[in-house]
């Protein structure tokens, strides 16, 4: 018995000493790092749920126990120092996740903060009393950034309310500090997580809510926004505006991204050996707006639509890919409609036309059919849909329209066919992709034009659609 309780004794000495051994070893290896790449490192493996604390580089017990659990959980040696192999694997996993929702760092000077946001699965955002407000097309995630004159409700008593558990509310964590709190919890039916920031005269932060389907990333989206926070001057500008792809995750290494591959897709426009191009739009105004994508018209030293004569830039959307021209004349006959709050469904017949291959077909329009193959583009980018409907260089910037007649998209890119063989060892067919009409017409919105919506319920025979399209979309003209 006493042999046994020694070697018990002695098992856990050199147990314990091989943990200590370990630990030590990974806190050199981390160290060695510069700072940045030491926060990039922490940034990742929150993307990678593997870290759920705060990223400040140093290295701790957390960031220990995160990089023991991403080797186990990928079947690593488990040490705490990271070879060159899953170095790999980690920004591989880690940006694939930044990627699908579109992680963007952006100034909001209403709020006065700097906030990781991930934008690709929100609608554009809309100004509010106390910063900006964010929701996904099904109004499944919702952001809101926020700042509370402290004159209003000062820092302690803000916190007292935010993690009370009345109107259905449940605090699962919370933490208060003298300069920042965070609450998270439920609250009818949704999860959601805040924090907040003290200043000399205010709080400022963020909420953000989204419903238990999405938890298995918006757990780890959450983390990284609050990592991400930091103050911003509210007098430098007005506007809110990009700042960076990510916090800390720029340059990443020479690891192969097969879903980043993908995504790039291939735009649905054409150039020539001059860096002139064209490209496809429609009128959405009487005053001779043109609605189309964003990189059909940018560096154009010279813009015109076809037919119409010289156009202007208006603004630009670079995020989601869309522009607005204006035709010099200011003056258009006829101009599109877009669908009501109908939602897009999947299987529902769609119109696309524009003027692909310009150079072959001698700019003609061009008139196809096809489904709605899938609510989502790729790595479920909400934002977009599918269709069936071929799509060809030249494309990018028509209307989609559905069997009345009305504009549900704008027409984005197609699945890029070499891409996707080197990926998937196939050939994709009528894969394309299309940008939610509802985006259109909210930042038509957004810079005070007025979008016309369709009342017709009436399904139209293909040769009326066409028709009546005709008159309204054109082609678009980038001269250098």
């Amino acid at each position: 018995m006493m042999r046994a309780f020694i070697c018990a004794i002695a098992f856990l000495v050199l147990s314990f000493g091989n943990v200590q051994a370990d630990y030590d070893q990974s806190k050199d290896w981390f160290n060695s790092l510069s700072r940045n790449e030491r926060i990039r490192l922490q940034f990742l493996l929150v993307f990678t749920g593997d870290y759920a604390a705060i990223v400040d580089g140093a290295f701790g017990p957390k960031t220990y126990g995160a990089l023991m659990e991403f080797q186990r959980n990928r079947e690593f040696r488990r040490d705490g120092v990271l070879e060159t192999e899953e170095l790999q694997i980690l920004h591989r996993d880690g940006l694939d996740l930044v990627k699908r929702v579109g992680f963007r760092t952006r100034n909001d000077p209403t709020a006065g903060i700097t906030l990781g946001i991930p934008v690709s699965l929100f609608d554009p955002p809309k100004k509010s009393e106390r910063g900006h407000l964010w929701r996904a097309f099904d109004g499944s995630i919702e952001l809101e950034t926020l700042r509370v004159d402290g004159q209003r409700s000062d820092y302690e008593a803000l916190y007292r309310r935010l993690t009370s558990t009345e109107d259905g509310r449940t605090i699962e964590n919370k933490q208060f500090r003298n300069d920042f709190f965070v609450v998270s919890g439920t609250q009818n039916g949704r999860d959601f997580y805040l924090r907040m920031m003290r200043t000399g005269a205010d709080s400022r932060g963020f909420s953000l809510f989204w419903q238990p389907k999405h938890a298995v990333f918006m757990d780890r989206v959450a983390i990284a926004m609050s990592n991400s926070l930091t103050f911003f001057d509210r007098s430098a500008t007005g506007r809110m505006d990009a700042v960076t792809s990510a916090p800390a995750l720029d340059n990443a290494p020479d690891s192969e991204n097969r879903l980043g591959e993908l995504s790039a897709g291939s735009t649905a426009s054409t150039s020539d050996e001059t860096g002139s191009s064209t490209g496809s739009g429609f009128f959405i105004t009487p005053d001779g707006h043109v609605g189309t994508n964003a990189h059909v018209v940018g560096n154009c030293d010279n813009l015109e639509v076809a037919g119409y004569g010289s156009a202007a830039l208006v603004a630009s959307d670079t995020t989601n890919d869309l522009a607005i021209i204006q035709l010099d004349s200011k003056k258009a006959d006829h101009f599109a409609q877009f669908r009501a709050k109908q939602p897009i469904v999947r299987g529902e017949e769609v119109f696309v036309l524009g003027y692909p291959f310009a150079q072959i077909l001698d700019n003609n329009l061009n008139f196809t059919y096809g489904i709605v193959s899938a609510l989502a583009g790729v790595s479920g980018d909400i934002r977009h849909f599918m269709v069936s409907a071929p799509v060809q260089p030249g494309n990018s910037g028509g209307p989609v329209l559905d069997r009345t007649g009305a504009v549900i998209g704008t027409v984005l890119s197609r699945l890029d066919k070499l891409k996707t063989l080197k990926v998937a060892g196939d050939l994709p067919e009528n894969v394309n992709f299309a940008i939610r009409g509802r985006l259109m017409a909210e930042f038509m919105e957004s810079l005070g034009l007025a979008p016309s919506y369709n009342t017709v319920t009436s399904i139209k025979t293909p040769t009326t659609i066409d028709q009546e399209a005709a008159r309204y979309t054109v082609q678009v003209l980038c001269r250098n």
